[in-house]
Formats: structure tokens, sequence, C-alpha cells
């Protein structure tokens, strides 16, 4: 995950909403000095975070998770790995269902066999 520089990306969304400093700086409860401060900063205390996010109603901790949705090498490895389980298992599902298929196949000519021969055994008595 790359590293984020907080204090840009509030400087940027800042820009954005067209607020006076002097408003952003009352709303947080601060001075101009210091807003001037939180631009050029890499790290924020989350409470103060938090505040910023809701004065400039905008998630500012979103770019600090990471995004389930990206793919890395990694993932990819691991899903190519659980796919080509996956293809083994049913290639060994298909021979076991056909298999299955035969010896019922088998047993039915039997059952067959053995009701003729029951045919056959009446009619002799």
């Amino acid at each position: 995950m790359p590293t984020i520089e907080i204090g840009q990306k509030i400087k940027e969304i800042f820009d954005n909403r067209q607020i006076k400093l002097t408003d952003f700086a009352d709303e947080l409860g601060t001075v101009r000095q210091n807003v001037y401060r939180i631009f050029k900063k890499r790290h924020l205390d989350t409470g103060l975070l938090l505040k910023i996010s809701q004065v400039l109603n905008h998630n500012f901790f979103q770019y600090y998770v990471a995004d389930p949705t990206e793919i890395t090498d990694e993932k990819i490895k691991l899903l190519k790995s659980e796919t080509s389980d996956y293809q083994k298992q049913l290639e060994l599902s298909r021979k076991e269902i056909d298999y299955l298929r035969k010896i019922i196949k088998l047993m039915e000519e039997k059952a067959e066999l053995v009701h003729q021969l029951g045919k056959d055994t009446m009619m002799l008595q």
C-alpha cells in the first residue's frame, strides 16, 4: 500500500470545497497557522482526522485501508493454485461418476438376469 501524505490530501479536498481558510480553522477550533501546518503533515492524530473528515464531509481514513479489490501477484498465484486443485477434483469426480454409472449398469443387468431366472424357474415348476 502506498504511503499517503494526508496533509496534501486534506489540502486537495479543502481546495475543491472552496471554503474560506478562516471558516475551516474556526470549525476545527484552531487558527489559520495550524491549518497551514496540517496541510504539511504526513500523519495526523485520529481525533483531528475525524474532525477534518466531518468538516470537509470526506472520509480521509479510506486512504489508510488497503483496497479489497486490489489484485496482487500473490493473490493471483493463490487463485491459480486453487483453480488447479478444483480442476483435479472435478476430473476425479467425473471419473468416479463414470465408474458408478458402469456399476449401476452392471447391477441393472444382473437384476434383469435374476428376474429372468426367476421366471424360468417358475415355468419349470
